[in-house]
């Protein structure tokens, strides 16, 4: 892409035919492509990446999703970054024996020489289709100045990407700009976030906890990823599962006797999950140097909710790593895991099972840690093998992926306290997880009473996928940070 902008006259395509004149027939390139989102394909994409005739791809988000489903993500998430290599578990190495995302199609991994830009606004899409001025004439057939008389259309996209050959040189590239340049251009963007992580009893962040304790470790991740930037509503993908841990949290805290428990919980969601595991991998390697108020000797157990919102059947699966479990001891602090789990899923219409067959885990955090230490643990997850979700790492994963529906007619306060049954699906997923959590930290006695709010679980929904500038947000944050909340789903 040029850094003044690159600019082409306009070809619609709204069926796989009308690609032709911009690739090889229309007299008037480079052409600037506003492509019909349910043609935003691989198939396309390559076609499009080889042609010195296009300058640039204007997207129209397809509504509704289009219903093939759509992954720009990679068929095998965050390989290499895991847990199965050469030396651990070979034959489950680059999604051996499960493909997790069959429908990952990788674009988002691929280089474009030119830019992309996605058009949200239906408005937007039709001015750009439909010129105002009179002058210009309608154009049905799709081709701007296509018969040669009419004056050509153009569109401008500015998107210059600066980035150097690796992340060492342009991260080096970026340090000498600011020390020698008054006005220094940002030639790459660190990946910089934070982890998030609380427990159920106080924890002295600038002590140590004893060596001998041992606490549990459940986690999930905050973050998603699409092929455009800053548009990555992650409902299925990340949302889910941390509002179900959230109500999981807050479900355990209310439990009585949660304050005298012999074992701690330690609650962490994880940032940077979809970049090869930067959030879980920070913390194992902060508890590695001693930089963290535990040592990984402390992790008891470990568990981790997946993608959890789109049950088949009301079935939650529990994967395990078939490796650790080899060692005797693993393997019997594993059943006592998927006992504590079954136990909590009783009475709640959720059905546990395990996979049935020696399978490697699923793209989980929980992976990092076992890298560096044999730590029992369970993902959870609504699949088996492959994801359910079919728009995995995209800008179509949103409330309607997950099945959110609210009264027709309904005001946005009225939104806001409509307990849907998705909200209600996944109260039940974390009040499984905070009664197996209570017997797993030591509780005796029935976990029964032990229930996550559906009420506070559809309001969390809805302030992550609908709108964050709701009441309910407003009246948790302090009067001076309101700002922060913005129109629309973050």
């Amino acid at each position: 892409a040029s850094v003044s902008g690159d600019t082409g006259v306009i070809h619609v395509v709204e069926k796989e035919e009308d690609l032709e004149w911009a690739l090889s027939k229309g007299p008037h390139p480079p052409y600037m492509v506003l492509l019909d989102g349910n043609l935003f394909s691989r198939e396309i994409l390559m076609q499009l990446k080889g042609n010195s005739r296009i300058s640039g791809l204007a997207v129209a988000a397809a509504s509704p999703a289009p219903s093939q489903g759509f992954s720009p993500g990679l068929k095998c998430p965050n390989d290499g970054f895991g847990l199965y290599s050469e030396r651990y578990g070979p034959r489950w190495a680059h999604c051996g024996g499960a493909v997790w995302n069959p429908g990952g199609s990788g674009v988002a991994y691929e280089d474009f020489p030119f830019p992309i830009f996605l058009l949200q606004d239906a408005n937007e899409t039709r001015l750009i289709k439909e010129v105002p001025s009179g002058n210009f004439g309608a154009f049905s057939s799709g081709i701007w100045g296509g018969n040669g008389k009419n004056p050509l259309c153009a569109l401008q996209l500015q998107a210059r990407m600066h980035a150097a050959a690796s992340t060492a040189s342009c991260m080096r590239r970026g340090s000498l700009q600011s020390a020698f340049s008054l006005s220094p251009e940002i030639v790459c963007d660190p990946l910089m976030d934070y982890n998030v992580w609380s427990s159920l009893h106080p924890i002295n962040s600038s002590g140590k906890v004893d060596p001998g304790q041992r606490l549990i470790l459940a986690a999930t991740r905050v973050d998603s990823h699409s092929f455009f930037w800053n548009v990555a509503p992650g409902a299925e993908g990340s949302v889910g599962s941390f509002v179900a841990l959230l109500a999981a949290a807050q479900a355990l805290h209310a439990a009585p006797g949660s304050d005298r428990l012999p074992r701690n919980v330690l609650f962490a969601f994880f940032q940077g999950e979809t970049f090869d595991y930067i959030g879980s991998s920070r913390m194992v390697f902060d508890m590695e140097q001693e930089k963290f108020p535990l040592r990984l000797e402390n992790v008891g157990a470990f568990l981790e909710l997946g993608q959890v919102s789109l049950r088949n059947d009301s079935v939650l699966w529990m994967h395990t790593d078939p490796v650790s479990r080899q060692n005797q001891s693993v393997e019997s602090q594993v059943q006592t895991l998927l006992a504590a789990l079954r136990s909590g899923g009783s009475g709640s219409g959720v059905s546990l099972r395990e996979p049935g067959f020696s399978q490697p885990l699923p793209p989980s955090s929980f992976q990092r840690f076992l890298r560096s230490r044999q730590i029992p643990g369970v993902v959870l997850s609504d699949h088996r093998t492959a994801f359910q979700n079919r728009y995995f790492q995209s800008i179509y994963d949103t409330a309607e992926n997950i099945g959110i529906r609210y009264p027709e007619g309904s005001t946005p306060e009225e939104q806001l306290e409509f307990v849907t049954d998705t909200a209600k699906a996944l109260a039940e997923v974390g009040s499984l997880l905070a009664r197996a959590l209570f017997s797993l930290a030591g509780g005796a006695g029935g976990t029964d009473s032990i229930r996550a709010d559906p009420a506070t679980v559809t309001r969390l929904l809805y302030g992550f996928l609908i709108n964050s500038n709701n009441s309910w947000f407003q009246s948790l944050i302090k009067p001076d940070q309101s700002g922060i909340l913005g129109e629309g789903a973050p």
